[in-house]
């Protein structure tokens, strides 16, 4: 317990150095400068006035120094506890952030109803406006957590939740405007999921991950992230952020390859694509010219340094056909796909 309180101190004490130094410098000065005053001043009602001042702030002095920052230790340590994830409450907060939003989730609740869904994303439009940073972190709808997830929390389809999101995030990134994309970053993360956060500023809702229940349904504590635990949260938020196995929305959603023809590059683009049982799928709109030009037979596809072969998922081969589909469906949308489009299955 004393080392606990130690570390407790030494952590208030941290906070005096940057933002109170100054104050109290200056407190201490004042004091000093009419101390000597009454000392140099003739006998009489002058001098005590000085030496009543001069004691004042040093006293002020001090309180500003020591005792403030043990109560603003206390107000970091509070903790408020809500009984479920109050959605209109966050986007307002989200609105009014004027520096950070931050979201880490296994998928967010907040982009599945439409109305829920508008209102965050245009108050996360106008904190990006302000000059917020705004980073979302969501499991790999792929991932062995992403089943084991919804195993506990059935009949919730957890990986359709993250495949819906990922593709809301996906359209909104491309109706922000060119100079604030830097500002919004969307990653996809593969581990098991611990910790819920949602930040705006210096205050976050943190919550777990319950079995039988989804996490928005469950009681979440209202933090300031400066706080012990809202410090853990964040080093967890970071963690998973700069994990080498961590890849960026783009990657996830589109994938550059070289087109080739009698081993020479005729065109580069970037296709949609699915992975299913190990085998890749892309979507051949972006390259119909060269398609049209030389055939399937005729073009090889380079993809991460190999040389693969091509051949259409046709109507007719049903082992492929429906699955392959589908998989298209759930992660672009069931408009964003037809019978008629272009699948081509990759081989190495």
């Amino acid at each position: 317990m004393p080392q606990r309180w130690h570390r407790w101190w030494r952590r208030a004490m941290f906070r005096l150095r940057p933002r109170r130094t100054v104050g109290v410098v200056t407190l201490l000065g004042v004091s000093a400068g009419l101390l000597t005053w009454a000392r140099t001043a003739p006998e009489g009602f002058q001098q005590e006035l000085m030496l009543n001042i001069g004691a004042s702030v040093l006293v002020i002095a001090f309180s500003y120094a020591i005792i403030d920052p043990i109560f603003e230790e206390l107000r970091r340590s509070r903790v408020e506890e809500h009984p479920l994830f109050d959605d209109q409450r966050f986007s307002e907060h989200v609105r009014a952030a004027e520096r950070v939003v931050a979201v880490m989730d296994v998928g967010s609740h907040l982009l599945e109803g439409q109305a829920s869904r508008e209102r965050f994303l245009e108050c996360l439009r106008v904190a990006l406006r302000s000059g917020a940073t705004a980073r979302v972190l969501l499991l790999d709808p792929s991932s062995t957590a992403a089943e084991q997830r919804e195993e506990e929390i059935r009949p919730v389809r957890v990986r359709d939740v993250i495949c819906d999101n990922l593709r809301y995030l996906d359209l909104f990134t491309r109706t922000i405007p060119e100079p604030l994309r830097p500002r919004f970053q969307v990653r996809i993360y593969d581990a098991l999921p611990s910790i819920q956060l949602y930040r705006w500023d210096d205050k976050g809702l943190i919550s777990f991950f319950p079995i039988g229940v989804r996490a928005s349904a469950s009681p979440h504590l209202e933090v300031v992230m400066s706080s012990p635990l809202g410090e853990f949260v964040h080093e967890r938020f970071e963690a998973l952020w700069h994990h080498p196995s961590t890849r960026p929305l783009t990657e996830y959603m589109e994938l550059p390859v070289s087109v080739r023809h009698a081993g020479i590059v005729i065109h580069e683009c970037a296709v949609r694509f699915i992975e299913l049982d190990g085998t890749r799928y892309i979507e051949g709109a972006r390259m119909l010219a060269q398609l049209t030009d030389h055939g399937i037979h005729g073009l090889d596809l380079v993809l991460e340094d190999r040389i693969f072969t091509l051949s259409r998922v046709s109507a007719e081969d049903d082992a492929d056909h429906a699955p392959v589909n589908q998989a298209f469906r759930l992660k672009y949308g069931r408009s964003s796909l037809g019978e008629s489009t272009l699948i081509m299955k990759l081989a190495p």
